[in-house]
């Protein structure tokens, strides 16, 4: 066995002994049941004769069971937690994967990389800690936001940040500017958004997707987030688009008419600069240090004929959010 292969195994808790239907017998479900647990978590299928599973998998599977057989969950809800567990875990993986390899390639200028295998087997420790503790802090959260999750759909402010002349900027720029300049979007999006008490909900290449509990604070967030990218040497300038309403929460994802409407919205927007539509605007208007104008009437697909308002600082008074 390589040190590759050890590591893996290691990683892996044991040696692959096991089959998938060995697996389902000890911990007594149906194959079929295992296997959709297996694809919920993100996993290839495997074959009957594979040893394919560890005692890790085993007792992995049997703690899920578990749940269900304790009336915790059902099987629908286990199901959902370990796709959302599969899915944002494999991102986390692979984010921190190449981003590594990045940081790899630039301190090896000379062309003699570091051996990414040790640098890694240094680091898992120290992530795997950092992620139990990353979940623990953001389970408290969730847990002090308890009274409003336990409604599908509330009210919130919805914003999407697009970045300017993207598809552009992907043509002419090398892999590695283009990704660093993704990432230094999502970062900056990223921090403006939590500083100033939303929550990112995706971010999709050139775009992000937040949420805030009300409309100042998602007009002060899409603002904030406008003067950043236009002060910041790498990243173009991005159009924002906000509008407060019902909103539909979902497996982490959120969806309806109020999502759709932001999300036109953006398309709307000059470079550089905030809209939102006329019912978010009421909500803005006594605001002193923002001020809103009324922009010509467009036909918005879903919407019919739309007003849309610039939202912008009144100059020195508003109280744009600062990450340090």
């Amino acid at each position: 066995m390589n040190e590759r292969e050890a590591f893996i195994s290691e990683l892996l808790g044991g040696p692959r002994t096991l089959r998938r239907r060995e697996v389902a017998r000890a911990v007594g479900i149906s194959l079929l049941s295992a296997r959709k647990l297996w694809r919920a978590l993100g996993f290839p299928g495997v074959g009957d004769a594979d040893l394919a599973f560890t005692d890790s998998d085993r007792e992995a599977l049997d703690r899920v069971v578990g749940l269900v057989r304790n009336d915790l969950i059902d099987e629908e809800t286990a199901i959902a937690c370990a796709r959302a567990l599969g899915q944002n875990t494999d991102r986390l993986v692979s984010w921190q994967i190449e981003a590594l390899m990045e940081n790899l390639a630039e301190r090896s200028p000379s062309g003699v990389a570091e051996d990414p295998l040790k640098v890694i087997q240094q680091l898992t420790p120290e992530l795997e800690h950092l992620l139990i503790y990353s979940f623990r802090r953001q389970l408290a959260g969730a847990v002090s936001r308890l009274d409003e999750s336990a409604e599908a759909e509330i009210d919130l402010t919805v914003g999407f940040a697009d970045l300017v002349s993207y598809t552009r900027l992907s043509r002419r720029l090398p892999r590695r500017e283009l990704s660093r300049l993704v990432q230094r979007f999502e970062g900056l999006s990223s921090d403006v958004v939590t500083t100033g008490g939303g929550r990112v909900v995706k971010t999709v290449g050139d775009e992000v997707l937040f949420i805030a509990p009300e409309p100042v604070a998602g007009a002060v967030i899409a603002l904030s987030i406008s003067e950043r990218m236009a002060i910041d040497d790498l990243v173009p300038d991005v159009r924002v688009g906000i509008a407060h309403g019902p909103v539909l929460r979902s497996l982490g994802d959120v969806y309806g008419t109020t999502v759709n409407l932001a999300s036109r919205l953006t398309a709307l927007a000059q470079p550089g600069t905030v809209v939102t539509d006329p019912q978010t605007a009421k909500a803005l208007q006594d605001q002193p240090d923002i001020v809103l104008v009324a922009q010509r009437r467009r036909l918005v697909r879903g919407f019919g004929q739309v007003q849309p308002l610039l939202v912008a600082p009144t100059g020195g008074t508003t109280r744009l959010i600062t990450v340090d």
